[in-house]
Parts: structure tokens; sequence; C-alpha cells
């Protein structure tokens, strides 16, 4: 109460200080007030002046968000200082203003959610360090003058990850143009070292073109498009996870730098190790708010010697998950992946025209089975089919080739982008197309009984304009709606009953996606408030000055209203923290 009332006794004064009181005592009833109240203004003057974080609770383990003071960010002239510094370290080719380039690194035509006030939650500058170095002296000047960067590489992210949300004075780092080499390969080891720009599919190319890694995989394949740096920030894994894990499995170590620009090791390259803090696992699924991973050395694995498709079809999305289910839990083989696709997928797929042939319009199951030898994985076949039979199986196709694997397989992989494009054809209005990419995890035992009750609500209002895919061997489910703009309402409504309904059954309300903005509103009814408070402990205790992606996964301001933006989505008047 004592500290309270100097506070605003002090604040007071300085506002009704005469024009002719002078510049240094202005600063000192400032510099009084920070010091008596623990809450204090940010002095331009004096930059290397702390700012206070926490409103005198210092010594919890845990933050509400209204345990915090709000945070204080570069002004327009600090900002274009700290940009001319920037460009100074990379080279003025390495720096980019370019309205195209600038959209890209903020916003995608697929992302689920979209910048509510794009004329200020921008960047104003894209810069492509070319080391960790660089990286490294970029952040040393975005502390020193309170600039939030959001960094990228594949740009493929589905939450708002990219949002630059305490722009337009914000930076985007990217990793793409000269952060994309492969460091070194360690066949005997199995593990390669690359940096944040490597595509996934690129590696795969490596890998297959190089004498020594040909027998060689790397596991996660999520999205054509994405990079390690940002498979490593959303814990991204793809359809491969269920036979060769996420990411949480697939990052041996990684090299980090911190918010004030120090650099950091996470590990040795060993597999295992017991010595201190578990550092690499802090930093994956992070999504860039802790730290910059410039380095990441990744496992690979043996490729199988033989891997053949298989495609069954069910009367039922129920059918369907209940042969998974079966095949996970007892029948004792483990398929190098297992996913879903319901009737409606399977129908925009075919109405793409993105693929060779056309399939039965039906929910369908697509197995990889990998073995030594033929009779091995036709062993493997017959077990799995007579699951299916027991399930109401339809139709049961198996490949025979690669050719016929990539066919197979092309019903998955244009899910997505056949999705969108039907929502041109079932939608009043086909020019206003919006898709909302979800994913959801639930623990096996509970991931038929999720699918159907899902798919049941979804039908109420968006039948024919909704899809199913997943990775359904650990659990992960996807659900793709196409809706107009005015039906964004109904659409978060829905998201909202089938994340309670994952978590109500044990599950998670995102299996690889990552949090962003759009799903941290989730978080407390997941964790606990505690946890969350936890999470936001150890942001603030890495970042403090919070400038490293701001405003992902946990919130880190009191007067945040993301979510309320969010809700009146496309409304131009909103602004961040208004």
């Amino acid at each position: 109460m004592f500290r309270a009332t100097w506070a605003k006794q002090l604040r007071r004064f300085a506002t009704k200080a005469p024009q002719s009181t002078p510049k240094t005592s202005w600063i000192g009833y400032a510099l009084t007030a920070a010091i008596f109240t623990g809450v204090g203004a940010y002095a331009h003057t004096y930059k290397s002046t702390p700012q206070p974080i926490v409103n005198g609770k210092e010594d919890k383990s845990s933050f509400d968000v209204n345990d915090l003071t709000s945070p204080v960010y570069a002004n327009a002239a600090d900002f274009e200082t700290a940009v001319a510094q920037m460009a100074a370290i990379v080279g003025k080719d390495n720096v980019s203003r370019s309205e195209a380039e600038l959209v890209a690194h903020n916003d995608s035509f697929f992302a689920t959610h979209h910048p509510p006030d794009p004329s200020k939650q921008k960047p104003s500058v894209v810069i492509y360090p070319s080391s960790t170095e660089e990286v490294s002296e970029l952040l040393k000047i975005a502390f020193k003058y309170r600039v939030p960067v959001v960094a990228s590489s594949g740009l493929t992210s589905l939450e708002g990850q990219m949002m630059h949300t305490r722009g337009p004075h914000s930076v985007a780092i990217s990793f793409t143009k000269n952060m994309a080499d492969i460091i070194a390969f360690h066949p005997e080891d199995l593990d390669v070292v690359v940096q944040p720009g490597v595509g996934w599919k690129e590696l795969d190319d490596y890998l297959l073109d190089h004498p020594d890694g040909s027998h060689l995989m790397f596991g996660p394949d999520p999205g054509v498009g994405a990079a390690i740096g940002g498979m490593v920030s959303t814990s991204a894994s793809g359809t491969n996870a269920y036979r060769y894990g996420t990411m949480k499995e697939a990052v041996v170590s990684m090299t980090v730098v911190l918010a004030d620009g120090q650099i950091i090791r996470t590990k040795q390259r060993p597999r295992k190790s017991s010595a201190g803090y578990d550092l690499t696992h802090l930093f994956i699924g992070a999504e860039g708010t802790l730290g910059l991973v410039t380095e990441i050395t990744l496992k690979l694995h043996v490729r199988p010697k033989i891997e053949y498709v298989s495609i069954a079809s069910f009367p039922t999305i129920k059918d369907a998950a209940s042969t998974a289910s079966n095949v996970i839990g007892k029948s004792g083989l483990h398929p190098n992946a297992i996913e879903i696709l319901n009737e409606e997928m399977v129908m925009f797929v075919n109405e793409s025209g993105s693929v060779e042939r056309k399939f039965d319009e039906k929910p369908t199951l697509l197995f990889k089975i990998g073995g030594h030898s033929e009779d091995n994985i036709k062993e493997q076949a017959r077990i799995i089919q007579n699951i299916a039979q027991q399930n109401n199986l339809i139709e049961w196709e198996i490949s025979t080739s690669e050719e016929e694997n990539q066919l197979l397989w092309s019903a998955r992989r244009q899910g997505l982008w056949s999705t969108i494009e039907y929502g041109k054809v079932v939608l009043e209005d086909p020019n206003d197309v919006q898709v909302w990419t979800t994913d959801i995890a639930v623990p096996i035992s509970r991931l038929a009984q999720v699918i159907d009750e899902t798919n049941a609500d979804l039908n109420v209002d968006f039948k024919n304009k909704f899809s199913v895919m997943g990775h359904i061997g650990d659990g992960n489910c996807h659900f793709l709606i196409v809706y107009n703009s005015n039906d964004y309402g109904k659409c978060a409504a829905a998201v909202d009953r089938m994340v309670e309904r994952a978590i109500k059954y044990g599950g998670t309300c995102t299996g690889e996606h990552g949090v962003g903005i759009g799903k941290r509103k989730y978080l407390p009814l997941e964790y606990g408030e505690s946890a969350v408070g936890f999470m936001r402990a150890l942001k603030i205790g890495l970042d403090k000055r919070r400038i490293l992606n701001p405003d992902k996964i946990v919130t880190i301001d009191p007067l945040d209203k993301l979510d309320e933006q969010l809700d009146y989505h496309g409304r131009q008047e909103w602004s961040c923290c208004k």
C-alpha cells in the first residue's frame, strides 16, 4: 500500500510538472517511482534502466498474467536505430522491406488465424542472418532496444505462430535464405547436423543421394514445405510419427541463442545423457518464445528394406477408428504409419483431380507396412485385413511397387489443398473460402469415440464442409473446416467443443500444430492455472523484456486483448493491447 501510494503521487506530480521543469528532474521523478513501486516507466534517455516485470510478487514460482506489468517495446525512433545496427551486422542485401516478404513472414492463406489488425500487426523488416554468431548480435541489439522478434523458417505454421502481434515496430528473422545448410553428416552415428532453414524434404533428398546415406531416413514428415527450425519450434511430427516419433524424439541436441544474445548448447551428441537439466526438450515446442534455435542435431533411422501401402474403406468412421485401435492395441504389429480419412476428405481428393485415380468415397484407413521380405509384409497385411473384416471392411487394396505406394498415399498428401479447393464448390461465397485447420490428440482407447462424437457434432452446421485426416496411430487427428467469414463464430464454437471433448477424455488441445495464439486459451483447461503460470515464469525468466515471439503460447500482458480480437474476426478497428 505504501509503494502504491508513492507511485500514484509521483506519477501525478510528473504528469503535472510545468514545462520549465528541467529534464533531469523529470527523469529523477520517474526513476524514483520505479525504485519505490516496482512498476515505473521506461525512460527513453536511459535505455539501461531496468523495467520491472512483476508487481511485487517476484518470489512466486508461478505467475498469473495479472502479476505482470505490461511490456514496453521500442518506439519508432529506437526501432529504426536498431534496424540500422542490425543491417550493419548482416549487410544491406540481407535486409528487406518488400511488402510481399513482410506479408509472407506474418500470415498465409492456409493459416487458421490471421492478424485482426494487419495494418499494425505486422513486421516492418525481414532480416536474413547467415550464422549463429550473427543471430547472437541481432538479438543483442533487439534486447537493448526492446524490439520484438519473430523467427521463421518454412512459413507453414497454422496457429498464428508467425503473427507479429507487437508490430509494426517488429523484426522478422528468417532462416530460409542463408541458414539452410547441412553442416555435418555422421552416418556411423545415425545423426545429421543442420541449420533451421533446411526443409525435411530436402534433407530426405540429401540422404537418398548420399553414398553413405541412401539407407537412412529422418523420421518426421509433416506438410511439404516445413523446415527443421519450425518443426522444432512446434514439435511437429507427420505421418511417420507412430513408428519413428515426433520432433521430441528426433532431436539429439541444439544450439540456441537466448533473448540477450547469449549462445548455449543444450547437449552433446550422445543419444543418452543424464547430465543436468533437459535443456533440449525445453526448447522443442517453445515456438521461439524462449530462444532462437540456430543448429540442430537430428536422429536418423534405417529405412525399411521393403515398404508397401494398403488402403481399407469402411461404412462408418467409427468402424475405421475401431480397426486402427485394434491393430495398435491387440495385433502385436507396429505398422510404419496409420492414417485415417473421412468420406468427405476422400470426396474432396477425388473432386480436386490432383490424383491419378478415384478412391472409394468412404471412411478410409491407410497403412504403411514395412519389413525385411515380401512374405513378412504379406503376413502383416493378412492380420490387419482380418481385423478390418471384423469391423465391417468394405474394400481392401495393397500396393506392390513404389509407384503404387505414391499413388495410394497421394490421397493423404493432398488432403489440405483438396479441402480448400472444395470450399469453392460447397460454400455460399466461393470467393471467401476460409479454412480452420485444427488438431487434437487423445489416448488410443478413446480415439474411436472422440472421432465419432466430433464427426456428429460438425455435421450439424458443417455437413460436407469439413474433412478428417489424422495420424491415428498415435491418437492424433486433424479436422479441416471450410467456411465463409460470416460463419467464423459457429466454427470457433465447434472447435471449442472439439478441444473440450478431447481434454475431457484425457487428451490434448494440439498434437502437433502447436499453440501459437489460437490455442493458448485452452492451456489452463488442459494443464491447470498453476502449470500455465509456471510456463509464464519460464518465459519471463529467459526473456525478461518479452521480445521473443510475444503473446504466443502464454499471455504475457495483463492488457492483452488478442482473444477478443480473434473473436471479432475481420474487424479492423481493434489493435493489440489497446
